[in-house]
Order: structure tokens, then C-alpha cells, then sequence
């Protein structure tokens, strides 16, 4: 009995994973310089569809979670909450005409790989998560 509770609670965790999501842009930010993990910042709308869609079956896929989790320090963004001119929500180079948009950044806020634009299946949105992991860390290699 006591070995199908354990696998329960694991089946359970494994079923529930989420994105560790900063709170923030700047506590991405920080966490990212602090770690040195990329930034995953993903802009989106709250009225927007799509990006609904992507959180809600994407970005709760276990294999996308787990591979974020790992290597990025993710935040979302919303395209509404610009914040003021004083204490912006994020830069202003986070910008697209269309969301859902993830964009790979440094931890000084350098472009890793063009964003990624729009909805993705799990299955590719891992290929983009995959290449800025791979070029983030080719650049690193070559800064050294």
C-alpha cells in the first residue's frame, strides 16, 4: 500500500510540474546574472487566445517545463503592463506585433535567437528551446 501512495505522489508531482515563473522582470533579470542561466521572456496579452493556449498546453507539457526549469530563468510579460516611465514593466526591446512571443536572452539582456512567435506544439517549441540553449552556450565557449 505504502508503494502505491509513493508512486501516486510521484506520478502526481510529475503530472503537476510548472514553470518556475519570476515574479518579475527584474527578479528574472537578477536571478539570471546571479546563475547565469538565459532569460526566457515570454510577452503575452491578456486577451489573447493563443497565448491562453500556449500556458495551458505547451508550457504544462512536463518535458517543456522540465527543460525550462533547468537551463532558463523564465518570466512572463504582459503587453499591457508597460509599468510608467520611471519603473518600467521591462525593456523596450521586448516588443512584437503578434503574441504569444518568447524571447532568449542573456543575462545581459542579449539576443540569443530570434524570437519565437506565435503558438507552438510541445514537440516544437523544444526545437527553440534547444537552439538558444545551444547557441547561448556556444557563445559563452567563445567569450572565454
Amino acid at each position: 500500500m505504502r508503494k502505491i501512495i509513493l508512486l501516486l505522489l510521484a506520478l502526481t508531482t510529475f503530472l503537476m510540474a510548472e514553470v518556475n515563473w519570476q515574479p518579475d522582470y527584474r527578479s528574472a533579470k537578477a536571478e539570471a546574472q546571479k546563475t547565469g542561466k538565459p532569460m526566457l521572456v515570454l510577452l503575452v496579452s491578456h486577451t489573447c487566445r493563443w497565448c491562453r493556449k500556449l500556458e495551458n498546453r505547451t508550457l504544462q507539457n512536463p518535458r517543456v517545463v522540465d527543460y525550462i526549469n533547468q537551463h532558463f530563468v523564465p518570466v512572463i510579460v504582459y503587453r499591457e503592463d508597460r509599468g510608467d516611465d520611471e519603473n518600467p514593466a521591462y525593456p523596450d526591446f521586448i516588443e512584437s506585433s503578434m503574441v504569444p512571443a518568447t524571447f532568449f536572452l542573456t543575462p545581459d539582456e542579449e539576443t540569443i535567437i530570434q524570437p519565437s512567435i506565435g503558438y507552438w506544439e510541445p514537440v516544437d517549441y523544444m526545437s527553440d528551446l534547444t537552439m538558444a540553449i545551444r547557441f547561448f552556450e556556444k557563445r559563452k565557449q567563445t567569450d572565454q
